[in-house]
């Protein structure tokens, strides 16, 4: 039987985690959801992340067109909203509907909503960069992002 998955990803965490290890490189959202589909049928891909004034307009278009759901707040410059109570809710609401959960977040507050799944019996697995040990004891599968779910690099040449 085809396992049920729900994907959660915090997409300014993942923004800020995989930067900060390569300065300047992106997820591939979509050799992200390859790999999230390895573990059965995904009955929903959600995306929360922060904008100002539209400035993720093309980027939430993208997430759309490969099927995910983003989940984005507008602020204003200098401001910040956090998603991981929302992210929880979403994977409360989930629970009944799914096998497994993917959880795209290395922030460890996520351990709570993961001790929660845990005792329903429901598989979570954390897929991001920079996870900390107290995230990759919490899960049941801990994979950490490489430069293979990263975006192609384009290579400049330079002509004299």
């Amino acid at each position: 039987m085809d396992k049920k998955v729900a994907v959660f990803i915090d997409v300014s965490n993942q923004f800020y985690t995989i930067n900060k290890k390569w300065e300047g490189r992106k997820l591939d959202y979509s050799k992200y959801k390859r790999k999230c589909e390895e573990y059965g049928t995904i009955l929903r891909a959600f995306a929360y992340g922060t904008q100002i004034e539209g400035t993720a307009s093309k980027f939430i278009s993208c997430l759309f067109h490969i099927d995910f759901e983003p989940k984005y707040e507008t602020v204003e410059k200098n401001n910040w909203y956090v998603w991981d109570v929302g992210m929880a809710m979403d994977m409360v609401r989930m629970s009944d509907k799914v096998d497994t959960v993917i959880i795209g977040s290395s922030a460890n507050t996520m351990t709570h909503v993961i001790s929660y799944l845990k005792e329903k019996g429901i598989r979570v697995i954390v897929m991001g960069c920079g996870l900390s040990r107290k995230i990759k004891d919490s899960c049941d599968q801990y994979i950490e992002i490489t430069e293979d779910y990263l975006e192609q690099q384009v290579e400049t040449e330079i002509v004299n």
